[in-house]
């Protein structure tokens, strides 16, 4: 049988300023995840390990709504 092999890039520094930033600008997880080219979960993981809390899409859309009614 063929085995799959796990393919894993090390987070290098820079990476973890650039989560930090995007954290900072309130980007979403998804987002976060796009520019970083890495899966959610290790984004949610380094994310957490490093304290970070990305609001949920959802949570984003809230926000969102909750801005355009009270224009």
């Amino acid at each position: 049988m063929n085995e799959r092999q796990l393919i894993t890039r090390a987070w290098q520094d820079a990476d973890l300023e650039k989560l930090k930033q995007l954290h900072a600008e309130g980007a979403t997880l998804l987002r976060a995840c796009a520019a970083m080219k890495r899966p959610m979960a290790s984004v949610k993981k380094r994310a957490r390990e490093l304290g970070l809390h990305f609001a949920s899409v959802r949570e984003v859309r809230r926000e969102i709504s909750a801005r355009e009614q009270t224009q």
